[in-house]
Order: C-alpha cells, then sequence, then structure tokens
C-alpha cells in the first residue's frame, strides 16, 4: 500500500516522463524515415523529363554494360579508361533511351513481341547483334545464324547441370540486356524515319544539290592568317563582347557544372637508400647464381621474371645484354649492373646456331586422362597420325576435325611462345623435318604438328637473367606522405596555398579548369576523385591530400561554375578571339583592296605569303585538304568564273584570295529517286544527331552524377 501511495503521488511526474520518453521515441522514428526520405530526395543520380534515375539504377546498368563488355571482348578486368567510358556511354544511353520512351508514347510507336522476335530470330536479324562478336564466323567475319542459333539454344537448354547452370544464367542476363539493346535501336529507328519523312526533297532541291556535287574545281589560293597580324593592331570592347554574349547564350550551355582547382603532385619514386637496398641483394644474388648448377630456383627467388629454358635470338636482348653474350665464355655471368630502375645480372648458358622462328600447323586432342578413355583417344590419335604418314594433307585432316580451324594454322612461332607448353613440344617444332608430322604429349592434350617453315639460322643464345627493379619502400613512401601531411595542416594553408607550395619546391598548375563529370585531372589516372571531391566540397580553398598509384596529389578548390549558361568570365576569351578574328578579316581586306591588286601572285606577295592549290573541291566537299572546313572555297567552287580572281574574303584561318584554274563535270548519271534518297538519309543522320539534344532542351536533363561518382 505505501509503494502503491507513493506511485499516486509520483503520478503526475511519471505521465511527464513517460509523455516525454513516448515523445522521444516517435520524434526519433521520424528523424530516422526522414533521413531516409531526405536521402531519396536527393539521390538523384540524374533526372530526364521529371524521372528520377537513382545511383542504384545507374549503378547496376553499368555492372550490365561492364559485363557485357566483357564476354564480348574476352576480358576478366576491364582498365580505367574503359570503365569510364562505358560510364558515360550507360549515361548517354539511359537518357536517350528515356527520352525517346517519352515521344513515342505520345506518338503511339512501339516495337511488338512479333516484331522483337523478328530481330532476334528470324529473316531480319537486327544490325545490333549482327555486329556482336561472338555471332560473327571467325573465319570471315560476318554474321553467322548458326552461332546465334547456337546462343539461342544454349539459354534455353532443358535441364543443365549445375556446371552448366551459372553459364546458362549468364546467357540469360546477357540476352535480356542485348534484347533491350535491339528494341531501344529499333524505336529510335522509327522515331527518326517518322521525323525524316516529314522533311520533303523536292526536284529542284534534288537537281540543284546533284549538279553541285559534279562540279569538281581546282582552286589557286592566297591565305593571310590571323596569327600574322598582331591582336594590338585592331580594338575589342567589353561592350562589344557582352552584346556577343548575350546574343549568343544558347551556345554556353553547361550540361555539368564547372570546377576550378590548383594543385601539385608528387612521384612516389625510390630514394638512395632504396637501390642502395636492392643493390646489395643483387650481389647476393650473383653470387648464387654463379655457384648454381641449375639457375631456375635462383632466378625464381631474385627475379621479377621467371627463367626460360629456351634459345633466344639476339633480337630480344638489350645492346648491353647482346655485347655480354657474343664475347661470354659459357656459365661466365655479369653484373650487378643497373638499368634504369633495375639491376640485372646475366649468365650464358648456352649457345648454338638455329632458326629463330617457324611456321606451325597443329591439331589437338584432349588427353586420355582428361576423358576417362585411354584407349580411345590414343586409337584415335594414331590414326589420324596414319592419315598423315599415308599422304594426306594436314589441313585437309584438321578441317575435317574442325572446320573453323584453318587448317590447323598456326603461324610463326619462337621458342619462347611456345616454351609454356613444355620443352617437347620446343624440341619437336625446332628439330623435326619440314613437312614431316609429329606426335607430342603436352599436360592435358595430345598434339600432332607439323612444321610448314623454318627461317634461316641465327646465333641463338640461352641465358639466366636475374631482373630486380627498385621499387619504392614503404619508408620512402611515409616520408613523402608525413611531409605531405604537414603541408596540408599547416594552419594557413588555405590562404597561402601558392606561396607555401612554391616554398617547397613544388609547381603549382593554377586554376584548372575541368567539367565536373570529367573523367580524369588532365590525363592522371585515377584522379577521378579529386574533381568528385572539388565538385561537391561546400568550404572554397579547402585543401586535401590525395593518394594515387605511385602520386600524390594536393589540390585546392578555386570555384565551383554551376551548370546552365556558362558565365561571361569563362567564355570571355573565346569571344574575344573570335570577335578579334573578325576585326582582322576587315583590316587585311580593307587593306588589300586599297592596293588594287590584279593578280593572285600580287596578293600573295602583298600577303607576305606564297599561291597553292587545292583539287576536287565542290560545293558539298566538308573538309578540304590541308585546310579544314573553309565554306567561301565551297561557293567559289560552285560559282566562281573560271581564271578569275575572287576575294579578299574572309574564312575561319584567315582572308582568301583564290581563283579557279579547272572545273570538270562528274561522269555520275542524275537518277531524281536516288538522289532524293541519299538526302533524305543524311535528314534523318542529322534528325539523329540533333534530336536528343533538342529533346534535353525541352524536356530536361539534370545531371548529378558528379555528386555520387
Amino acid at each position: 500500500m505505501a509503494t502503491l501511495q507513493k506511485i499516486r503521488d509520483k503520478g503526475t511526474l511519471l505521465v511527464i516522463v513517460i509523455g516525454a520518453a513516448l515523445l522521444a521515441f516517435v520524434l526519433g522514428d521520424l528523424f530516422t524515415s526522414g533521413t531516409t526520405l531526405f536521402g531519396k530526395a536527393r539521390d538523384k543520380a540524374f533526372v530526364v523529363n521529371g524521372e528520377v534515375i537513382s545511383t542504384q539504377q545507374y549503378a547496376d546498368k553499368i555492372t550490365e554494360f561492364e559485363e557485357f563488355q566483357k564476354m564480348i571482348s574476352g576480358q576478366s578486368s576491364l582498365d580505367e579508361n574503359t570503365t569510364s567510358q562505358i560510364r558515360e556511354a550507360v549515361y548517354q544511353q539511359m537518357v536517350r533511351q528515356r527520352l525517346l520512351d517519352d515521344q513515342t508514347k505520345e506518338l503511339g510507336l512501339t516495337v511488338t513481341k512479333a516484331e522483337l522476335n523478328d530481330l532476334v530470330h528470324g529473316e531480319n536479324i537486327s544490325p545490333v547483334l549482327q555486329q556482336l562478336p561472338f555471332f560473327l564466323d571467325p573465319q570471315t567475319g560476318m554474321f553467322s545464324r548458326s552461332a546465334l542459333i547456337e546462343f539461342i539454344n544454349t539459354i534455353n537448354m532443358p535441364s543443365p547441370g549445375p556446371q552448366e547452370q551459372e553459364l546458362v544464367n549468364r546467357y540469360k542476363k546477357l540476352w535480356l540486356f542485348m534484347e533491350e539493346m535491339v528494341r531501344t535501336q529499333r524505336l529510335e529507328e522509327k522515331y527518326i524515319s517518322m521525323l525524316s519523312n516529314a522533311l520533303i526533297v523536292n526536284d529542284t532541291e534534288a537537281k540543284t544539290s546533284f549538279d553541285l556535287s559534279q562540279q569538281n574545281a581546282d582552286i589557286a589560293y592566297a591565305m593571310q592568317s590571323y596569327f600574322s597580324i598582331p591582336d594590338s593592331s585592331v580594338t575589342v570592347t567589353d561592350k562589344e563582347i557582352q552584346d556577343y554574349y548575350n546574343a549568343h547564350k544558347a551556345s554556353f550551355k553547361l550540361e555539368a557544372p564547372l570546377v576550378k582547382l590548383s594543385y601539385f603532385s608528387k612521384e612516389i619514386v625510390p630514394s638512395s637508400e632504396d637501390f642502395a637496398d636492392v643493390e646489395a641483394e643483387s650481389r647476393k644474388a650473383f653470387t648464387e647464381l654463379q655457384n648454381a648448377n641449375n639457375p631456375m630456383s635462383v632466378v625464381a627467388d631474385y627475379s621479377d621474371t621467371p627463367y626460360r629454358d629456351v634459345f633466344v635470338s639476339e633480337f630480344m636482348l638489350t645492346p648491353s645484354q647482346i655485347e655480354f653474350v657474343r664475347n661470354a665464355a659459357l656459365n661466365e655471368i655479369a653484373g650487378p649492373k643497373r638499368e634504369g630502375d633495375a639491376f640485372q645480372i646475366i649468365k650464358l648458358i648456352d649457345k648454338t646456331v638455329a632458326p629463330d622462328s617457324v611456321r606451325l600447323r597443329m591439331m589437338a586432342i584432349p588427353d586420355a586422362s582428361m576423358v576417362g578413355q585411354d584407349s580411345v583417344v590414343t586409337n584415335f590419335v594414331d590414326s589420324i597420325y596414319g592419315l598423315l604418314q599415308s599422304g594426306s594433307a594436314f589441313a585437309e585432316v584438321a578441317n575435317s576435325l574442325n572446320p573453323n580451324s584453318n587448317g590447323g594454322e598456326v603461324g610463326w612461332a619462337r621458342e619462347i611462345d611456345l616454351s609454356q607448353m613444355g620443352a617437347g613440344l620446343v624440341q619437336a617444332a625446332f628439330n623435326t623435318p619440314v613437312g614431316q608430322p609429329v606426335k607430342v604429349s603436352v599436360p592435358g592434350q595430345q598434339l600432332i604438328l607439323q612444321v610448314e617453315e623454318r627461317t634461316t639460322p641465327v646465333n641463338k643464345y640461352k641465358v639466366a637473367l636475374i631482373n630486380m627493379p627498385v621499387v619504392a619502400s614503404e619508408k620512402t613512401s611515409n616520408n613523402i606522405d608525413n611531409e605531405l601531411n604537414q603541408f596540408v595542416s599547416a594552419p594557413d594553408v588555405e590562404t597561402k596555398f601558392n606561396e607555401l607550395a612554391s616554398e617547397k619546391g613544388y609547381m603549382v598548375m593554377p586554376n584548372v579548369t575541368v567539367s565536373a563529370n570529367d573523367f580524369s585531372l588532365l590525363q592522371i589516372p585515377g584522379s577521378r576523385q579529386i574533381i568528385t571531391w572539388a565538385a561537391n566540397e561546400k568550404n572554397r580553398g579547402a585543401v586535401k591530400k590525395f593518394d594515387l598509384t605511385n602520386l600524390r596529389v594536393i589540390a585546392r578548390t578555386e570555384q565551383l561554375i554551376p551548370a546552365g549558361t556558362a558565365p561571361l568570365s569563362e567564355v570571355s576569351p573565346g569571344i574575344r578571339t573570335q570577335l578579334l578574328n573578325e576585326k582582322k578579316a576587315g583590316k587585311i581586306i580593307t587593306d588589300l583592296q586599297a592596293q588594287n591588286l590584279t593578280s593572285l601572285d600580287t596578293y600573295a606577295a602583298a600577303m607576305k605569303g606564297t599561291t597553292d592549290t587545292v583539287r576536287f573541291v565542290n560545293f558539298t566537299t566538308r573538309n578540304i585538304t590541308g585546310l579544314g572546313v573553309e565554306p567561301v572555297l565551297n561557293a567559289v567552287s560552285a560559282t566562281a568564273p573560271l581564271n578569275k580572281v575572287i576575294g579578299p574574303m574572309k574564312g575561319n584561318m584567315g582572308v582568301y584570295v583564290t581563283q579557279v584554274v579547272n572545273r570538270t563535270e562528274g561522269t555520275e548519271t542524275y537518277d531524281a529517286k536516288t538522289q532524293k534518297m541519299s538526302m533524305l538519309n543524311n535528314n534523318a543522320y542529322r534528325l539523329q544527331m540533333q534530336s536528343i539534344e533538342v529533346l534535353k532542351d525541352k524536356l530536361g536533363v539534370e545531371d548529378n552524377r558528379f555528386k555520387f561518382f
């Protein structure tokens, strides 16, 4: 009762305490779930027409594409450059697909199931599948329907065993990926076809375009480059730059922010102490190799390259090694000698005169121990060998076993190329008479080979080579890291970055501008992380150290320019250059016209240059040899009278004075249908390139990848 009375006395306090606890629990749960909600709101890798693509969706698609790339290339891993290209390709593909899906739904364009089946199974196989390496005939390089059918049969295998199941699953995922590529490509084809068919080419336009394409001109010209006169000879005002910027803002759009940063780098290289340590170790290796009866174990203990028990020609040796082997006695040893960042020891084991290479044909049969059929395999190999001995052509027998073997052709090989398959194969290849088949056993296989040809005998050497590279030790790396960590930790490093770096002898790269989505900082491998940090760093002037492979980078953020229209400060130099060239063109033209010149040679002299000639230029020539894109010359090729001096005219590179010295008519016959189709195809190509960019502007694409990747 006493306890109950205490509870009653403290009832009000307990209610408050319990209420506060419940409130804290509810608010805690709310804030926790809110964090998730806020996180989801922020998790936008990019947005297309209001649709949010999360970082997980983007990463999953990258993984799919990487697996696809590994399978078509046969690689187990991808390098940094390939991975970066895949990330960009996946982004472009995902954006393109969503923009197209939005438009095609409104227009009622679809790819039906029957249509898709025809593209992947029927008579009209998609170009996407026809270009994939594993559907090509290895002999012809052309699309193989049988290879496609074999692939499809594999993924439809009714009851695969445990070992086959993993392969089937991979193939199924790959097939779904390819089907989606086929569907998207066909949908885009329909969309572009609809757009291009909305544009017509009339008879007059087609005939005029054809006639202009047939008028090929040889043009003599003199050109004065804009670089030939100083910028100070003309004036471009700030107002002119501002006016040009205002009139062309659409040309200065940024899809991703620009990052400005300053940085310096320090390479992790071996110290003198590291070189001394390796040199001391190499002296031990020298003594052991000198006394060793079998060099293989010594080379394995000390060298970064294994011992090869084969003869090599001088073509595979360095100049210093050639000098040694030519004059050394057997078992003579030289070194240790520093070669670049390594110490080398070489011992001459043997020498001979023999062919450097042989050209082989070969057939391989799985070894009896691999299939558990000793007598069957032995009899099979003997029967094939008997056919060859009785006069059957090696190539015919090889093709009968495997139609894709190209007659068993291996090509040219050296001893070192064959050494991984065993000494028996090397011995047979370099000692069996030309044209005589021979049987050789190698691990897992029975081989029948035939030497087709050998090179002329040369001096060859068997050497034991110990190569001991000098790499930066952990102590050396730590010393460099400690030095740079102290630099980054300096109290005034953010405000005096350049001064402090110069005092330490570091060369700063100031105000480097990169896109927030660039793969790397000035081609530095692994430097994407620096750009990601700088693009997301809130504190302008922040300094950070980055540990890259064999390199340390210390970077300072300078400025972040958001996506959208680039500010005038960023594009002003380019505008100024363009306006300077326009004013230089006006000045050059005015000066030339005042001289009343009449011939191309006098113009060339006044322009302090010489005449030159371009041939076979017509109105449709896109790129003129040696000059690039110069539309004024295209116009001259079509309209200028023969042998009349035309100009001076403003071009892209400079001011031109021209003269058509010859004009020939093409021999093609005009066909209105063919010409119109060609022009429509060109329109379709341009629309394919331009339509996506227009859709991006109209529907909106927000690229936030720099925040996460």
